[in-house]
């Protein structure tokens, strides 16, 4: 291609050009794959997973940088204010992957409240015993959702259908939303702890959710409770949560996402019982592999014609966040 055209530049290693091209919708472009951030002039958009952080420093190291698309719903990897300072947009694929991770994590709940792979890794082990992890009847638990967005009411409604109680933990969100969820409104983060058989986290990583659920969160659930998070790893604090687990306080978690991932030999969690671990596989879908790349491509499209781009949370020179999320 001509070195004319402006280069919109990937790094994620699940998406392709040609699912970027497609949704460019014709606008000519160079789109190039990269396994790291690129620098020098040209190069008007960059793509970038979760798994791909990019820096302040990088970023003013493109001057012609227009927008900077996350390919995932959360956006904590892009330094929002040096993106906006240089004169870019940024963009999130906010429900490309809803149904996706509301399946998952009703999977992982399911799961975990009726011991399937506690009990298949017992059968294979050579033990037949099904008091061993002792199931649970699924109607009449309570479930806990730490966040009401898109995936926590996805989640809220598919667990409804099931005959489990809903607890909700979101200032965020009124009274008619929670309501149309079939969710019980908990004022206060301890409530909510206190209350469910099943927390599961829907939040997004900011300063304040860093770390959030430690020694105090984890002794204020009801003895025997379950955790699952399908969010941020690092939501959880993991040595907090392994001495939980090993304790019995807590009967079991699932994580789909961790601090480190993959997790380093050493993780304290790894030997914890009552774990259920997934490989950062909640999002994954033949559909979803496509969709937030050409949803990405059509923001760029957008962009370069002088529209504001469909997924836009943070705007050129100002720095406003409009949104956030979770992958």
């Amino acid at each position: 291609m001509s070195a004319d055209l402006p280069r919109v530049v990937l790094v994620d290693a699940f998406g392709t050009v040609e699912d970027v091209v497609t949704g460019l919708r014709g606008m000519p472009a160079e789109v190039v794959e990269a396994k790291e951030i690129p620098a020098g002039p040209g190069i008007v958009a960059l793509l970038v997973g979760p798994e791909t952080g990019l820096t302040a420093a990088q970023v003013r190291a493109l001057p012609d940088l227009r927008i900077v698309a996350a390919t995932s719903t959360g956006y904590d990897h892009v330094p929002v204010e040096a993106v906006t300072a240089q004169g870019a947009w940024v963009t999130t694929n906010s429900g490309y992957c809803t149904e996706e991770v509301a399946d998952h994590t009703l999977a992982l709940i399911l799961g975990l409240l009726r011991g399937v792979t506690f009990l298949d890794r017992s059968v294979r082990a050579g033990r037949w015993d099904v008091t061993e992890v002792a199931p649970r009847r699924i109607a009449g638990t309570t479930l806990g959702l730490v966040g009401l967005g898109r995936i926590g009411q996805a989640v809220a409604d598919r667990a409804a259908a099931l005959g489990i109680r809903v607890l909700a933990y979101d200032p965020s969100r009124d009274d008619e939303v929670l309501l149309r969820f079939g969710a019980v409104r908990c004022h206060d983060l301890a409530e909510l702890l206190g209350a469910a058989d099943v927390v599961s986290l829907h939040l997004p990583l900011t300063p304040q959710t860093d770390g959030r659920f430690d020694v105090r969160a984890f002794a204020a659930m009801r003895p025997g409770a379950f955790l699952v998070n399908v969010a941020r790893g690092r939501l959880v604090d993991h040595a907090a949560l392994a001495d939980a687990l090993r304790s019995g306080h807590l009967a079991g978690a699932a994580l789909d996402v961790l601090p480190v991932e993959p997790p380093p030999s050493g993780d304290p969690l790894l030997d914890c019982p009552g774990l259920i671990l997934n490989p950062h596989a909640a999002w994954y879908s033949a559909e979803a592999l496509t969709r937030p790349y050409r949803q990405s491509g059509g923001y760029v499209a957008d962009v370069l014609t002088g529209h504001e781009p469909a997924g836009a949370v943070a705007r050129p020179l100002l720095g406003g966040t409009l949104s956030g999320g979770t992958r």
